[in-house]
């Protein structure tokens, strides 16, 4: 059933077994999971059906001087499916080394094993639409799949995975008529939770809004926070009466070893001869999933070189450098800079890399222009390609992946952060419409991770240089200045809410519930202890299945008979 919390009588109070806040690909997946089981579920949207401007107030807030983090309402949104109304579909799960705990790694060591987490990603895997729970190059594209790079192959360098990509699935869209047709399930449009009420333990209740001075509250047996790494904290600290800094803060991990993932291009490796033949472009599994390789440092080399989790990925040349004398590129980097905020932050970020051989000046923006008109055949091309395999296509061509000429390609990197207490997100001062702080962001880059990525990128040389097939390329006097010019993976936020075995080093137990608080519960890549090099969405649904099952196990708890549970104690 779907209703709409401004129809709500000021006031009104709603009960249910379970009230899940957040209506993002956590809460709708994890609704559906419960969707049977007797219990009877109210899950709080912020948004609407669809995006509205104003609801994402709430999500602005402030970031640290001298944090290189986007602005925290970028990447998010208030509306029934989450930031899964705006993502890029990419799928990836965890690697097993992820969840150990590695001495060379701080606070690493999640309390949950492999195999917990990776019994639920084959079901996580259909809410994505993504085909297989297959991320094997000979079992995703079939045994015949020629490789990466025709005779590549080093012990130091797997390039026999792949990513997969979702349509990319709007959870809101994707699972509305399953909700609007449930006869146990009740979202809640334009409800925002304000504050959770818990003065002595459990939560007693929460209170919510439709709008400023409109209130209603919540009675339920269980709460999940399903609100992403950057809402839940901010919900568990503006609802604390404690001055602990936050509810489950009993350790002061709350807020703290926030992690995005650190992102850059680096290096260019060079094909040797040039024409050697590469699985550049996405490539489509015989149930017509996009998928793309990757290269990765092994488990071993992990291991021996005390290494973040870490993963390169073939780019097109550097689309802000006019030289590449691509007019697909060009048009990409005119129209890219002139509409979206964002992706200038990141070219600026780019250009610091690059001062002395790329100026915007006048000179600059001709050979753009010129590269479009010399190409223009080209461009018209890609213009229809895009059409037909992005914008009017159901399964969307995730982006473009442009050949280059001289067989030379940079490097795109995604490298694991190791938990950091001083990155953190804290309260600020400035309040929204609900009365709720809004956040500060200090996301920081630790020592570790840039000697980590550094010594990646001499680890990747020595690989290629080994095969014989390719040369990495880059500058040993500024690779540790351009690794420290690294920026967050805009929409990952991790670590936020971690989980520990006790509340000295985390918020939640390992079965996602807030400690001293035991009826609250949170599914969100908050919790993650760790942050691997994988985008969290995949890993937050197979968390959020989990959860569904230890919840439908507490009710079958209450419901049993005292009597019987009596004597399942003295068994």
């Amino acid at each position: 059933m779907i209703l709409d919390a401004l129809s709500l009588a000021p006031g009104a109070t709603l009960e249910a077994d379970l009230c899940i806040v957040g209506g993002g690909a956590a809460g709708l997946s994890l609704a559906c999971a419960l969707e049977g089981s007797g219990l009877s579920v109210l899950l709080l949207e912020a948004g609407g059906r669809k995006f509205g401007a104003a609801a994402q107030d709430g999500l602005n807030g402030e970031v640290a001087e001298g944090s290189v983090h986007s602005p925290p309402h970028m990447y998010r949104r208030r509306v029934l499916g989450g930031a899964t109304s705006i993502w890029g579909g990419r799928c990836v799960p965890f690697d097993p080394i992820d969840l150990e705990r590695r001495a060379w790694v701080p606070g690493s060591g999640w309390p949950i094993g492999w195999e917990a987490l990776s019994a639920y990603y084959p079901a996580a895997q259909a809410y994505f639409e993504a085909g297989a729970y297959a991320y094997d190059v000979p079992e995703a594209l079939g045994p015949e799949a020629p490789p990466t790079i025709t005779g590549f192959s080093d012990p130091d360098l797997t390039a026999s995975r792949i990513e997969r990509f979702s349509r990319p699935t709007d959870f809101g869209k994707a699972n509305f008529a399953r909700l609007a047709a449930s006869s146990q399930a009740r979202v809640l449009l334009n409800a925002h939770a304000v504050r959770l009420v818990a003065e002595n333990g459990p939560v007693e209740s929460l209170e919510g809004a439709s709008a400023p001075g409109r209130g209603f509250t919540v009675r339920a047996r269980r709460y999940v926070l399903a609100s992403g790494g950057l809402e839940v904290p901010r919900l568990l600290m503006a609802s604390d009466t404690s001055r602990r800094g936050g509810l489950g803060n009993e350790g002061g991990a709350l807020g703290r070893y926030y992690m995005c993932h650190a992102e850059n291009t680096l290096g260019r490796l060079r094909l040797l001869p040039a024409d050697r033949p590469v699985a550049l472009d996405f490539e489509t599994t015989p149930e017509g999933i996009y998928v793309r390789r990757k290269f990765g440092l092994s488990d071993a080399a992990q291991r021996r070189e005390g290494l973040l989790n870490t993963i390169f990925r073939l780019h097109y040349p550097l689309i802000a450098d006019p030289a590449h004398g691509s007019g697909v590129l060009s048009a990409m980097y005119l129209v890219k800079d002139a509409i979206l905020p964002e992706y200038r932050r990141k070219l600026a970020t780019i250009e610091i890399a690059n001062r002395g051989r790329m100026t915007r000046d006048a000179r600059f923006w001709l050979a753009h222009v010129g590269n479009v008109l010399r190409d223009s055949p080209g461009v018209l091309n890609f213009g229809q390609k895009w059409l037909r395999k992005r914008t009017f296509a159901s399964r969307k061509l995730p982006f473009v992946v442009v050949r280059a000429r001289d067989g030379s390609y940079p490097l795109d990197v995604n490298a694991e952060q190791v938990p950091n207490a001083d990155s953190r997100v804290t309260l600020g001062r400035e309040t929204d419409a609900f009365g709720l702080p809004r956040l500060r962001v200090d996301w920081r880059l630790h020592p570790t991770d840039v000697d980590s990525l550094v010594r990646s990128m001499k680890l990747a040389r020595a690989a290629f240089a080994r095969s014989g097939v390719a040369q990495l390329d880059f500058d040993d006097a500024t690779i540790e200045a351009e690794v420290r010019a690294s920026t967050p993976v805009g929409g990952h936020h991790i670590g936020t809410a971690r989980m520990a075995d006790s509340p000295r080093a985390g918020v939640v137990d390992a079965d996602c519930a807030v400690h001293g608080v035991p009826n609250l519960y949170i599914a969100s890549s908050a919790v993650f202890p760790t942050c691997s090099h994988a985008n969290p969405t995949l890993t937050i649904v197979a968390l959020a299945l989990r959860l569904a099952d230890h919840l439908k196990a507490r009710a079958a708890q209450d419901a049993a008979p005292a009597s019987g549970r009596l004597a399942e104690l003295t068994e």
